[in-house]
C-alpha cells in the first residue's frame, strides 16, 4: 500500500536533478530527530538541489504546530501519523516507517561511566543513584512515557519516583550537567549537552522505543519533492546518519 511514494521519489529526482528545478519543502518533525534528520536533509540537499526547511517542535505541542503553518511533509511518532493517516490529512500511499529510538542514559562529563549493559546492571545503577531525572511521562509518544515502561518493568519505578525529580529536556540537561543529578534518563538522541554525556542506551531486550514514522501532507505544497524526500529517509544513504544518531533506522533500502 505504499509503494506509490517510490514513485513519486523518482519523479521527484528527475525534474530536481534532471531538469534543474531545485525546491524548497517544509517538514514538520520533532526536536528527538534533529541532528541526525538535519545532517541527512544536508545530505539530500547535495543530491538533488532541493532545499529542506524544518520546523522543530515538542511532542506535546504537536498538534497546535501543525495547525500554525503549511508542511510538505511530516515525521514525527507513529501514533499522530496513524491519526493523521485516518483523519485524510496525509496524501494517499505516502506513510513510511523511518526510524526507532531508544532511551538512553546520561550521566555529568567526567565521571566514572555506570554499568548498564545489562536490565540486571541498570537495575542496580538506578538503585545505588542517589538522584535521578527524566521527562514527563504523561506526555503522548514523550521520552518520558517510555522511561516510565522501562522502570515499572525493571520493578524500580517507585524508587526512582522517590528520590527522582520530571524536568523538561533542556533545564534537566543543564542540572545533569551540573552534578545536581546523578542519572538522567532521555531519548538517546537527545541525551549529549555541554558537561551531560550519553552512557549508553537501555539494553534492547527491556527497551521502549518511540518509531517515528514519515509521510506527505495531503495539502502539500511541494508533494513531489517531499514524497522524495521521505523515501530518502528511509534508503541506505540515511541509515548511517540514523545510527550516528544514536537511532535504529526501520525504514531499509
Amino acid at each position: 500500500m505504499r509503494a506509490p511514494i517510490f514513485a513519486w521519489a523518482i519523479a521527484s529526482l528527475f525534474f530536481t536533478t534532471g531538469l534543474g528545478m531545485a525546491s524548497d519543502i517544509k517538514v514538520l518533525t520533532v526536536g528527538g530527530l534533529q541532528k541526525p534528520i538535519t545532517l541527512i536533509a544536508a545530505d539530500f540537499s547535495k543530491q538533488t538541489g532541493d532545499k529542506v526547511t524544518f520546523t522543530f517542535t515538542n511532542p506535546a505541542q504537536l498538534q497546535k504546530t501543525l495547525g500554525e503553518g503549511a508542511y510538505d511533509a511530516i515525521v514525527v511518532a507513529d501514533a499522530p501519523i496513524e491519526a493523521l493517516e485516518k483523519a485524510g490529512k496525509l496524501a494517499a500511499g505516502s506513510h513510511a516507517k523511518v526510524v526507532r529510538g531508544p532511551i538512553g542514559v546520561a550521566v555529568k562529563e567526567g565521571v566514572k561511566f555506570p554499568d548498564v549493559s545489562t536490565p540486571e546492571a541498570l537495575k542496580a545503577t538506578l538503585i545505588a543513584a542517589k538522584s535521578v531525572v527524566y521527562t514527563d511521562p504523561s506526555t503522548p509518544n514523550g521520552s518520558g512515557e517510555k522511561t516510565k515502561a522501562i522502570l515499572e518493568q525493571l520493578g524500580v519505578w517507585d524508587a526512582v519516583v522517590a528520590k527522582g525529580k520530571i524536568m523538561s529536556l533542556g533545564p534537566a540537561k543543564e542540572a545533569v550537567a551540573k552534578g545536581e543529578f546523578e542519572i538522567g534518563l532521555f531519548n538517546a538522541s537527545e541525551s549529549e549537552a555541554p558537561g551531560c554525556v550519553f552512557v549508553g542506551a537501555v539494553p534492547a531486550s527491556i527497551g521502549r522505543y518511540t518509531n517515528y514514522d514519515g509521510a506527505v501532507m495531503a495539502n502539500a505544497p511541494n508533494g513531489v519533492v517531499a514524497a522524495a524526500f521521505v523515501r530518502y529517509l528511509v534508503g541506505k544513504p540515511a541509515a548511517a546518519r540514523w545510527s550516528e544518531g544514536k537511532m535504529a533506522p526501520v525504514g531499509g533500502a
